[in-house]
């Protein structure tokens, strides 16, 4: 009689396509044409790079955010409604950034 094996590289397993050899280190690849950037850390630090990664990204937000609004905002737009707007952007940036920044 013979009994099935389950498959040794299962989901879950290290081992990734085009990742090289296996290891126990937590990474993130951020890739674009022409340009690729590779983190890799201890398991035991994920949580701190995630963390890294969400301040940085809400910082880049808090530029980005205000500026796009201001480019489509119609020029008959109230101003207040305008400046009401990429103020609360920058502010629930700003609480984003501070919560991400307390985990």
């Amino acid at each position: 009689m013979s009994g099935v094996r389950p498959d040794p590289k299962a989901v879950g397993s290290d081992t990734t396509a085009g990742w090289g050899d296996p290891t126990r280190a937590a990474r993130i690849r951020l890739e674009k044409s022409g340009l690729s950037v590779e983190v890799a850390v201890p398991a035991a630090h994920t949580s701190r790079l995630l963390d890294a990664v969400v301040v940085v990204l809400a910082a880049a937000g808090a530029v980005v955010c205000p500026v796009l609004t201001l480019r489509v905002v119609p020029p008959d737009f109230p101003t207040w409604a305008a400046v009401a707007l990429v103020a609360g952007q920058i502010g629930l940036l700003g609480v984003l950034a501070l919560v991400a920044r307390r985990r």
